[in-house]
């Protein structure tokens, strides 16, 4: 098993509805292996300007034979001035299975809490075909579709007239993933999203998510990361757009 270490240095969080896990498969291992990555952040400040935040993840990519299966979670606390300003969870799981050189199919299911996108409780389940349409060391190239069943459940928030709202909406969701091999040291990373709501296409998610990675050494790596995400129609009194920029250090061990 190799586990890698991914410390977070900066992070402007979004707070859009579509999160990347693509990013994680782009690169899958070339034979049977287990693959780990462990994410943490802590920044802790008293005096004139005191705030708290904390953050941690983890993610296991394991390929046997012609199935690749992905588990991942993160979880962030923050305060500032002692007022609370994260407060979220995700889990995600995955099964990839190859049909055969350039068709694949997935299954995933996935469950999110977020205070700050009024989601008490996100859960959703899909499935569907992928198509490998470039697999080279240099460059690969992966588009998906997938039926999705999403279903979210608002907070009480006051003032607020779809509080307490649950929704049931059946969404398809394509992707198109690329990672490319810039030279030895250097790969980049860009994932697009799209999750029309199937009966209401104008009700829609999108998301670009475009990452550098530059190795240092056989053992680190600097990673910058910045994703555009839009969704057309937000809860009540949150944002139809967000970004947010990642800057980390990458330790494999």
């Amino acid at each position: 098993m190799r586990c890698t270490t991914l410390l977070l240095l900066w992070c402007s969080v979004a707070r859009a509805q579509i999160v990347n896990v693509q990013g994680a498969i782009a690169k899958p291992p070339a034979k049977n292996e287990v693959d780990g990555q462990l994410e943490g952040k802590l920044s802790w400040a008293e005096g004139n300007a005191p705030m708290f935040d904390v953050s941690g993840g983890a993610s296991i990519v394991w390929k046997h034979d012609r199935f690749l299966s992905l588990a991942q979670a993160r979880a962030e606390y923050g305060t500032a001035l002692g007022v609370v300003n994260t407060n979220k969870t995700f889990e995600h799981v995955r099964e990839r299975v190859t049909l055969s050189c350039v068709w694949r199919w997935e299954a995933f299911a996935q469950h999110e809490y977020d205070q700050f996108r009024r989601l008490s409780l996100r859960t959703l389940l899909g499935t569907g075909p992928a198509l490998q349409i470039l697999n080279e060391p240099e460059v690969a190239l992966l588009a998906g579709a997938a039926y999705m069943l999403d279903y979210e459940q608002l907070d009480e928030r006051a003032g607020t007239t779809d509080a307490g709202a649950r929704v049931d909406q059946s969404r398809a969701s394509f992707y198109v993933t690329g990672r490319e091999q810039l030279s030895d040291d250097v790969a980049f990373v860009q994932t697009l999203y799209a999750q029309p709501e199937i009966t209401q296409w104008d009700n829609y998610r999108l998301l670009g998510d475009a990452a550098v990675e530059v190795k240092l050494s056989n053992h680190i790596a600097l990673t910058d990361g910045f994703l555009v995400a839009y969704d057309s129609r937000p809860p009540q009194g949150v944002k139809t757009y967000d970004t947010t920029l990642k800057i980390g250090v990458v330790i494999k061990l």
